[in-house]
């Protein structure tokens, strides 16, 4: 992944633990919401859908940020 973003190995390390900690802090819902986009954001990126990949981080970024937001 650190290929991918540009990333040293220290920053995907910093990455990977702020998002386990975000992740701990969120519903169970919202865990299950993501269970099915990261799967699809992985898709994207293989397919080369770099607009569709860069969409759906931002509503992952959106779910992580605000783990009390009600799902729509």
């Amino acid at each position: 992944m650190a290929e991918l973003s540009g990333s040293s190995g220290d920053q995907v390390e910093d990455d990977v633990a702020e998002f386990r900690a975000a992740l701990s802090r969120l519903r169970e819902d919202h865990r299950r919401v993501l269970l099915v986009l990261v799967p699809r954001l992985a898709a994207m990126q293989e397919r080369g859908d770099t607009e569709g990949a860069l969409a759906l981080v931002a509503k992952i970024q959106e779910i992580l940020s605000d783990p009390d937001r009600p799902l729509q």
